[in-house]
């Protein structure tokens, strides 16, 4: 019963990070094969044959384990695969500031970290130590600070968390400082889909995801543009 009790929490989880939607999770073998287990349980229960009832039960707990694993598995690739696009967005950042003239050391080390998180780690799917590696690069490059950028076209935007919502596309895209045009936001989807969690979806952006604005043509774009501030 635990076990049910934990996979229904990692699903509640799953499902809010829309990583696994209903029709990938109903075609799932495991969930399948619980699914219909479940109800052969339900049965054995009406036919009061309680042996039958608990074999079952061990049985759900076994493709449970399975699938939970699967979910998990599932989870850490995607929070890999987020934490190296905001890696590589944030040292194209330092890149475009020239950062590496009064931070050498934080920007090379950055660069390396980056390049173990993707090439040793994520490559070979080691999920989980890729996560970290470019987690602990990250961290480390928080200390590069700017002051305000003067622009007033970004060329990159923090999607933030609204209330009972998130950004949407359309809605950047018709922003005054972004393009003015909510039907510009295809530029947006094309410069940015191998960031997002399913990249057939412009639909699905997730809060603190790095957006990159393309520059309209004879537009110059500089900074990033977080919380009302562009630095």
């Amino acid at each position: 019963m635990m076990k049910r009790i934990l996979l229904a929490t990692m699903l509640f989880g799953f499902s809010a990070m829309v990583l696994f939607s209903q029709s990938l999770l109903t075609t799932n073998e495991n969930y399948k094969k619980i699914k219909e287990l479940k109800q052969l349980q339900m049965q054995a229960y009406e036919d009061a044959d309680y042996p039958e009832v608990t074999r079952l039960g061990d049985e759900i707990d076994h493709y449970t384990d399975l699938l939970s694993m699967e979910i998990e598995e599932q989870l850490t690739t995607y929070r890999a695969r987020s934490a190296l696009v905001r890696l590589k967005d944030r040292l194209a950042e330092l890149s475009r500031w020239k950062a590496a003239t009064d931070y050498p050391m934080e920007v090379a080390e950055g660069q390396a970290l980056y390049e173990q998180s993707y090439k040793e780690f994520y490559t070979d799917k080691d999920h989980a130590r890729s996560l970290s590696t470019s987690n602990r690069a990250l961290d480390m490059l928080s200390v590069i600070q700017f002051a305000a950028s003067d622009s007033e076209s970004p060329a990159y935007y923090v999607v933030r968390l609204l209330p009972g919502n998130t950004d949407c596309l359309w809605n950047i895209a018709g922003y005054d400082f972004i393009y003015g045009d909510s039907w510009k936001w295809k530029l947006i989807y094309e410069a940015n889909k191998s960031k997002l969690p399913q990249m057939e979806n412009p639909h699905l952006i997730l809060p603190d995801m790095v957006l990159t604005i393309p520059s309209m043509a004879g537009e110059e774009r500089s900074g990033t543009w977080e919380e009302g501030i562009v630095r």
